[in-house]
């Protein structure tokens, strides 16, 4: 294990354990720590939550299309797909427990599921896709469990045989559930008929877009920094920038499609939103589709694949933008409140009812029709400490499995 690698853990595992105390503070007190309240009851976890299954599923995409297209230049980067999905899967299964407030009320979902939610199916698929990396990965290293980790592989004739044929087979099913991950997710949006901003067939497609564009990025990141970014694997990287590329294109025209939708409806409500999206949150909005634009586009270019601050600067622009575009998914859907009623003698206006925001604040009343939500230092410090879990978690099993090529460890 390199230095740089045993730094990266040290500070991974201690931004985690700082999470950790976090949450255990947030159990004792409630949600109340947050800044969430009854008209705006999602934050930033499920921000994360969004974020984290789109890394995930982008990873499996890429593992999957290796085998199942016999793509045998981007095969070194195969383990590291699946290891990178595996780790931000369960990264998405972790940031939902503190937006439960009390985990424990999950047996309800066990012993009590309503089928139509796709809050149930979100579970299910989450809990299956974990499986499905974790099995694809070992299948990936079975031919060089050998040596101290000779206990872990099963007894077959040709390992390396078995591992190619069965990754061959497996990889339509897990790029099934890759797709099926991000398309329940945004479901859970996408059904909610009260909320405009959500209530789209668009949001599927668009999930699954921004999915291989960040996933397809954090492998790119993680190769970079396990592999260099030496001459032996442009060709590779040269292969994903395009990838990030057309998919990055793809998300933006799938939103401006939306957003124009939304546009020429011409009535108050929808108006509303768009005041509400590009009025309060303008720049945000600028942001989320110039940054992963111009990240994606540095990717394609071989002096910035080459270099790895260049490397470095492309793909933090593209995730940090999709990271704000799945912020900002919460905004004009909770300020825009559903409950309106139209006053006598103006028909063409509506006004809004508003909801108890279930706390007293000092300074305002306690029926709101906006709010301006703000994550709170828990709420972020959990966030980070997700974000730090998968990061040892990668670096763990790259220190401890044969993830990386031979020549590279």
């Amino acid at each position: 294990m390199t230095q740089k690698m045993r730094t990266g853990m040290v500070i991974s595992g201690a931004l985690l354990l700082v999470a950790v105390a976090a949450w255990i503070y947030q159990l004792q007190e409630g949600l109340i720590l947050t800044n969430m309240q009854n008209s705006y009851s999602w934050g930033l976890y499920i921000s994360g939550l969004a974020f984290f299954v789109g890394n995930a599923a982008g990873g499996l995409v890429l593992t999957s299309s290796i085998y199942l297209f016999g793509v045998k230049k981007l095969k070194p980067l195969a383990r590291l797909g699946a290891l990178t999905a595996f780790a931000n899967v369960t990264a998405a299964m972790l940031i939902v427990l503190p937006d439960i407030g009390k985990p424990v009320r999950l047996y309800n979902m066990l012993l009590h599921p309503n089928w139509m939610s796709p809050l149930v199916w979100d579970v299910i698929v989450l809990n299956l896709y974990a499986v499905a990396a974790a099995v694809y990965l070992y299948i990936l290293m079975l031919p060089e469990l050998t040596g101290r980790l000779g206990w872990l592989a099963i007894r077959v004739n040709d390992p390396h045989a078995f591992s190619e044929r069965w990754a061959r087979r497996i990889a339509p099913v897990a790029l099934l559930f890759a797709i099926g991950i991000h398309v329940v997710t945004a479901w859970i949006f996408s059904t909610q008929g009260a909320r405009d901003w959500w209530f789209s067939p668009v949001m599927a497609p668009d999930f699954v877009s921004v999915a291989i564009a960040v996933g397809t990025t954090v492998v790119l990141l993680a190769a970079a920094l396990a592999y260099g970014t030496g001459e032996q694997y442009q060709e590779a990287y040269r292969t994903l920038g395009l990838i990030i590329f057309m998919a990055t294109c793809v998300h933006l025209f799938l939103m401006a499609n939306d957003l124009v939708i939304h546009a020429w409806y011409g009535n108050t409500e929808t108006h509303r939103i768009m005041e509400i999206a590009w009025g309060d949150f303008g720049l945000a909005h600028l942001f989320e589709v110039a940054a992963p634009l111009l990240g994606a586009w540095l990717l394609t270019r071989p002096q910035v694949l080459g270099s790895l601050p260049r490397l470095l600067t492309g793909s933090a622009l593209l995730i940090a933008g999709v990271f704000v575009h799945r912020f900002l998914i919460m905004p004009a859907s909770y300020n825009n409140i559903p409950m309106t009623l139209t006053p006598f003698g103006l028909p063409g206006n509506h006004w809004s009812l508003p909801i108890a925001s279930g706390r007293l604040l000092p300074g305002t009343g306690t029926f709101l029709d906006h709010y301006a939500y703000f994550p709170s230092l828990v709420e972020i410090t959990i966030l980070l400490g997700i974000m730090a879990y998968a990061v040892f978690l990668v670096l763990l099993a790259i220190a401890r499995l044969p993830i990386l090529a031979r020549e590279n460890r």
